[in-house]
């Protein structure tokens, strides 16, 4: 009985509201559906949005994230950066020409093409390369960094959603329930077999089931919230069916190599790029006193006048200047100190980033392994109350238990329930935080 009253009384509201629908005019119903099409179609919302997979989600929320579009971004700076450090290794031409007045008369003109050159002589265009080399390369594997953290928290983002619909449809399906065995005692009470007691422990577990779909509904909409941010505010779910029951579980990852990934990380791997991008950045600093050499050639295109004594058309003349520097003011000094105490400063982001990566990989690995566990945990828990839910049910029906037993048995089973959804969500976000914490995306392996 305590089955299918549920359903029972579901259906039997449905068919009442289309009962009185069909009893009203054609015109009437014409302008009522109208009108609902329009207001539904009005709503953002769930209704809108597409259940999509994990994989599916992951790709939305990579191309459209705020932050890898602004790491990638970066990386295009950085590039930018880098070829315009090599133009000062390049020939640059250039059009120049002037004229000459005597008491407002032009007394002469010329006009040539110049090609200059300029060089420190010692390199340090090219260490200037190299640092700028470092930084492009520094850009990309911070990218990289930045996709592995958003893994993490859409993975955190997606799988509380999916558990929040899977925690909304269980805390639904326990008021259908709980609603047929409160529509029981008291038809029971009625006829003289329960006192009323047992009425008001069902309408107190009845009122205490919508206060936990309240709550669910809370966690999945803040959970929501977050995917749709992380997701460049694209109005997306995941699918139904996430979370059922029986659905199979990855197998075991095996333990992670502590050294390896402390060494390939791309969070260390990027502060050793900044360290050595620091490094060249010092050598540059260190040339700023040495002589300079600047060279160019000019071609005469155009005399008129008196010009064309000093200089004969169609032929090149050159100059070549060399730059000593005396007294700078300390710029080479100071320069040098920060580029020192910057390389100093990229030195400890290795070391730093190399710590914080191992501890993140030994709390992911024991946040998973535990996940584990206590997903089997509950699973097994959760058939144990499935059972005995069913024989105090059998029981109750043939009058061999009571209320209380019931509402016991119904409490555990709905308590089993909302944990094994969670030992399931916890699981899926701690392989993906172990994941992160590898270096290594599972759809990369």
């Amino acid at each position: 009985m305590l089955e299918f009253c549920g359903p029972f009384f579901e259906r039997l509201v449905v068919i009442t509201i289309m009962i009185s629908f069909f009893r009203e005019s054609h015109a009437t119903k014409v302008l009522i559906a109208f009108g609902l099409v329009l207001f539904s179609l009005s709503i953002p919302g769930r209704a809108g949005a597409v259940g999509m997979t994990w994989e599916e989600a992951w790709n939305i929320i990579l191309q459209n994230n705020p932050g890898i579009k602004a790491a990638k971004e970066t990386v295009s700076a950085a590039h930018a950066s880098l070829k315009l450090t090599a133009v000062p290794t390049k020939v640059t031409a250039g059009l120049s020409g002037t004229t000459t007045k005597n008491e407002g008369i032009n007394s002469s003109s010329s006009a040539g093409l110049t090609l200059s050159y300029n060089t420190s002589l010692f390199g340090r265009e090219k260490e200037a390369i190299r640092a700028e080399t470092a930084g492009l390369r520094e850009a990309e594997t911070a990218l990289d960094a930045a996709v592995l953290r958003l893994y993490h928290n859409a993975a955190m983002a997606f799988w509380g959603a999916a558990a929040g619909e899977a925690s909304v449809r269980a805390a639904e399906d326990e008021i259908v329930k709980r609603e047929a065995f409160l529509q029981d005692a008291r038809l029971r009470y009625e006829q003289g077999m329960v006192p009323e007691l047992d009425v008001m422990r069902a309408e107190s577990a009845l009122a205490e089931a919508r206060h936990s779909l309240a709550l669910q509904q809370a966690s999945r909409s803040g959970f929501e919230a977050m995917l749709k941010g992380l997701a460049g505010w694209r109005d997306i779910r995941p699918a139904e069916g996430l979370f059922e029951v029986d659905l199979p579980v990855e197998p075991e990852r095996d333990r992670p190599d502590f050294e390896s990934v402390a060494r390939d990380h791309p969070s260390v791997v990027r502060a050793r790029w900044g360290m050595e991008r620091a490094e060249h950045m010092l050598r540059v600093a260190e040339m700023i006193s040495l002589p300079t050499l600047g060279m160019s050639a000019t071609m005469t295109l155009l005399t008129d006048g008196t010009a064309s004594q000093q200089y004969s058309q169609d032929e090149w003349w050159g100059r070549a200047t060399l730059t000593i520097p005396v007294i700078d003011g300390g710029q080479a000094r100071w320069t040098t100190e920060r580029a020192r105490a910057a390389l100093a400063s990229a030195e400890a982001s290795v070391g730093s980033a190399t710590a914080e990566v191992m501890m993140n990989l030994l709390s992911a690995w024991e946040d998973y392994t535990a996940a584990i566990k206590g997903f089997e945990a509950e699973r097994s828990r959760f058939s144990t109350v499935s059972r005995e839910r069913e024989i105090v049910l059998l029981r109750y029906r043939e009058g061999l238990a009571n209320q209380i037993e019931v509402l016991d048995a119904q409490t555990r089973f709905a308590s089993s329930v909302a944990s094994l959804i969670n030992a399931r969500r916890g699981l899926l976000v701690a392989e993906a935080a172990l994941a992160s914490a590898e270096g290594k995306l599972p759809m990369e392996e």
